[in-house]
């Protein structure tokens, strides 16, 4: 009898954990920034994985066995939408996640990145001051949403209710979740605007088209970008172009990024009398504990290093 029970005891254990790892939630997140702001509200009531590796991109990914696995094996999946994870479409329509998709496709289309806007964008300057900058092919719809702190509070407060819906017996503590990140964001953000007051008016050049929103967001100054689509170098004739913006405009700084060796950039700044700093469009450096705040941080301090 006595170790009936103790089987009894056992089974009621195994029982439980069981039931405890069914309830875990579980998130998969296309790019690093968007974990990062999953992580804040999952905390530790699931895991958040993240699709594409340090030092990948977006724009040319290819899914991985492993990466159908996590979409397959997740409660619900964030994405931008088809206009910056093209390689996600397919494979999200034939998965039973739910999704949490935070540019709609229609409008992704109307401000997306296609080759005929590469083309004609490559041959001529692109200038912006601040939120003005809004007026070049993005429009409205610029689709590096997560580099726009106001967006990413929409956004997970969106993720906190889905979830809640996934998981209602975790709704409380993920409003809890949500609350505290908004929180700490708003905070954060407060910060950065101060810290960066003094240099709205020093202009600077971005390798390539990812930082818009930031910069609007900020009221920063930028000046130019090399290029709209981060795998393709930019041709002499755009090469040039920067090089006379840079000495004409005065530009403070040019910044380039860990994804991307841009040989031929490096090569142009070296003999122009310009800073030479780094932004990174995907937070490869950040870690979990840093969170999303951590990382808005690392690219405001980063801006601020480069402008002195």
């Amino acid at each position: 009898m006595f170790n009936m029970k103790k089987l009894f005891a056992l089974l009621f254990i195994l029982g439980a954990t069981t039931a405890n790892a069914a309830e875990k939630i579980k998130v998969v997140a296309s790019i690093k920034p968007l974990q990062l702001v999953s992580q804040a509200i999952v905390a530790d009531l699931g895991q958040v994985d993240v699709l594409i590796p340090p030092g990948g991109s977006p724009h040319h990914y290819s899914l991985k066995p492993s990466d159908v696995k996590k979409l397959y094996g997740a409660d619900l999946i964030v994405w931008v939408g088809p206009d910056l994870e093209q390689f996600l479409s397919k494979s999200l329509s034939r998965t039973d996640a739910e999704k949490l998709q935070l540019l709609e496709s229609d409008e992704a289309a109307e401000g997306g990145h296609d080759d005929d806007e590469h083309e004609s964008h490559e041959e001529h300057a692109h200038e912006g001051h601040g939120h003005d900058d809004h007026g070049h092919h993005h429009g409205d719809n610029d689709p590096h949403v997560w580099m726009d702190p106001a967006l990413m509070v929409e956004a997970a407060e969106k993720l906190a209710k889905q979830l809640s819906v996934l998981h209602p017996q975790h709704k409380a503590k993920l409003e809890q979740n949500y609350q505290a990140f908004a929180a700490e964001l708003l905070q954060t953000d407060r910060a950065i605007r101060q810290k960066l007051l003094p240099y709205q008016d020093k202009g600077f050049v971005v390798f390539h088209d990812a930082f818009t929103l930031l910069v609007a967001h900020y009221g920063l100054k930028q000046e130019a970008y090399f290029t709209v689509d981060p795998a393709r170098a930019p041709g002499a004739k755009r090469l040039h172009e920067i090089q006379g913006l840079i000495t004409k405009q005065g530009v403070s700084c040019v910044f380039l990024e860990p994804q991307f060796e841009a040989a031929v950039v490096k090569a142009l700044v070296a003999d122009l009398p310009v800073n030479v700093g780094r932004l990174d469009p995907l937070a490869i450096d950040t870690t979990a504990e840093q969170g999303y705040t951590g990382y808005l941080k690392q690219l405001a301090g980063n801006i601020e290093n480069c402008l002195k």
